[in-house]
């Protein structure tokens, strides 16, 4: 009895070992995507990626098409001053108002509407002086008298026209449009704010914004010729060919730089996928504009289509050798790197990217993943923190996220960011993988001797892993990850069962093997157990951990001679674990050195007190 005894303890205490795990196995169950970890048990959960943990990367998240240089200068000079004649004909207009404000003065009753009427007089010659901002409280003082005076509706949106143009700058500062969106919304007929919107959103990258603006500036002015070759570069980049051509031949018959219409044109050749009549034009340009950047950009989106990679590379780099600032280049040289798995040249692209656009949370959300496949995953972490402002609905990324944290065994902040990815997208696989960070989450609170908090964490992991089978009853992930989820909780015929469901659908999955094993010694079941074991060795013959758990199975069994044999074996492929197996079949309860090596890189294992 005592034998038997002391025979389960030891059984027990080394199931515990070897069925630790410290950072979760990787699959992909449509691709066969799986990436084992370094862990005594050769393995023993499954993160499944949503899609593919090298799922190509897409490009053109940042506008890249967008005037620079002299060009685009020469042309908000000319919005500029066509705002301001369109104002100044606003201007003449209030003076003639001013008089017949005079007049209906003298026929006032009503006293509100008089102070509505003069507060409009003060702020009309406030306005003649370029006092904006005093002008901008009168009227406002104006309206509250009087919320139906036109004089001070139109002329408060005058007013802010003028402040949001100041605001806007030569950079098209997006703090001014708070200003222009108020002016029209008080007179919609203001021409120069809707023109002024449209070069800001145009700017920002922003292509239906800017062409719905420019339209409606047209549209309440027709004379506004200097927004003729804007709106028909817009239309190429959005490739329609027939708004685009109309409003540069439009600019040009305007006499507008046909430098510019140009290269629009070009653009509208890579849109119909006229590749060589494209590159050509774009050649052309270059000939006269070797260092227009746009031209270069342009030609490395005509190679990266036609699959002509290094010859996009060799493209973008001259296209961010010209312009350092040009974040979509850089984007788009990151995608291209990416997708060949050159990461390091991906991530100095991307990190050049966060660096002009800090808020570019796809650039972000890119660079993270850039981290990930790296294998640096604190980095990685702090890029998808920077990317989730603009990725709440992203369920990829809260996954990817998720996976990382607990790759850095920050495993409660790993399951709150796998929860959410189950919450935007409850389908198998992420039920899935939020039972693996719950299961993996509790047996690091078992390292903090945290019983009553990994008990409970076992059991959420088992309900969410139960619902994916529920949901998909071919996710072979789900089923390995139930059966270790059991095996921690002590129900190694729970564990058996499941374990052999994920083997029928994958019969050699070596990692299911394992574990299938490891739970029938866990129930005293050595004859199964060793079987699991030795089929484990015959499919994979140099697995380490396959061998060390035969090479114990066969000692308890009483063949020391087979365990002998294994242990040789092992000396070749793993010495450390052979001296641990060597640990083993001596009975030592102090861990030896060559097991102390090992487990220098994970955390030491606790032992359940008898």
């Amino acid at each position: 009895m005592f034998y038997r005894s002391q025979l389960l303890k030891f059984i027990f205490s080394s199931f515990l070992l070897f069925s630790f795990v410290f950072s979760g196995l990787v699959v992909d169950t449509k691709a066969t995507d799986l990436v084992p970890n370094d862990d005594l048990a050769g393995g023993a959960s499954v993160f499944v990626f949503r899609t593919s943990r090298k799922q190509p990367q897409a490009k053109g998240a940042v506008r890249s098409f967008r005037a620079s240089g002299a060009s685009a200068s020469g042309r908000r000079d000319r919005i500029k001053t066509q705002v301001a004649v369109a104002r100044k004909k606003k201007a003449d207009a209030a003076k003639a108002r001013a008089a017949a404000l005079a007049r209906a003065r003298a026929r006032e009753r009503n006293a509100k509407l008089k102070l509505s009427n003069t507060l409009t007089a003060q702020a009309e010659t406030q306005m003649e002086k370029g006092q904006t901002a005093g002008a901008i409280v009168n009227y406002r003082e104006a309206l509250k008298a009087n919320p139906k005076n036109a004089e001070a509706t139109e002329g408060l949106s005058e007013a802010l026209t003028a402040v949001g143009i100041e605001t806007a700058g030569e950079s098209n500062n997006q703090a001014a449009l708070i200003y222009f969106n108020e002016a029209v919304k008080l007179d919609p007929k203001n021409a120069a704010a809707f023109a002024k919107i449209g070069e800001i959103h145009d700017a920002n990258g922003r292509n239906d914004e800017a062409i719905a603006n420019y339209e409606a500036a047209l549209k309440l002015d027709p004379e506004f010729s200097s927004l003729y070759m804007p709106l028909g570069l817009a239309y190429a980049q959005a490739g329609k060919v027939i708004e685009a051509e109309t409003y540069l031949s439009k600019a040009e018959a305007a006499g507008f730089d046909s430098s510019e219409a140009r290269f629009a044109r070009a653009v509208i050749l890579s849109k119909q996928d006229r590749n060589p009549e494209a590159l050509a034009a774009f050649d052309n340009i270059l000939k006269t504009e070797p260092q227009n950047a746009q031209a270069h950009y342009q030609k490395a989106v005509i190679y990266g289509k036609t699959n002509q990679q290094d010859k996009a590379i060799e493209s973008y780099k001259d296209a961010v050798r010209i312009d350092p600032n040009y974040a979509g280049a850089w984007f788009d040289l990151g995608v291209t790197y990416y997708n060949r798995e050159d990461y390091p040249n991906a991530l100095t692209a991307y990190q050049q990217v966060v660096k002009i656009e800090p808020e570019n949370y796809q650039a972000q959300a890119n660079l993270a993943s850039t981290y990930r496949q790296l294998e640096r995953y604190p980095e990685a972490n702090a890029a998808y923190k920077m990317a989730e402002p603009g990725n709440t609905k992203n369920p990829d990324l809260y996954s990817e996220w998720g996976y990382c944290l607990g790759k850095t065994n920050e495993w409660d902040k790993a399951t709150a960011r796998l929860n959410t990815a189950r919450e935007l997208s409850p389908s198998a696989v992420d039920n899935n993988n939020t039972g693996w960070g719950y299961y993996n989450a509790a047996r690091w609170d078992k390292e903090q001797k945290k019983d009553a908090e990994a008990t409970a964490k076992l059991q959420l992991g088992k309900q969410y892993l139960e619902k994916a089978v529920e949901q998909d009853p071919k996710l072979d992930a789900a089923y390995l990850n139930l059966g270790a989820t059991n095996n921690s909780l002590g129900d190694f015929k729970a564990a058996v069962n499941w374990l052999n469901r994920a083997l029928s659908i994958r019969s050699d999955w070596v990692i299911a093997l394992n574990q299938l094993g490891l739970a029938y010694r866990g129930s005293n079941d050595l004859t199964n157990a060793l079987v699991q074991f030795q089929r484990v060795s015959s499919l994979d013959a140099n697995n380490a951990f396959g061998l060390v758990n035969l090479g114990e199975v066969y000692h308890l069994t009483g063949n020391k001679k087979e365990a002998k044999k294994v242990q040789d074996k092992l000396k070749k492929i793993n010495p450390a674990l052979a001296n641990r197996l060597d640990s083993f079949f001596s009975g030592k309860a102090v861990v030896d050195a060559a097991k102390q090596k090992i487990e220098t890189k994970i955390p030491k294992v606790p032992r359940i007190p008898f």
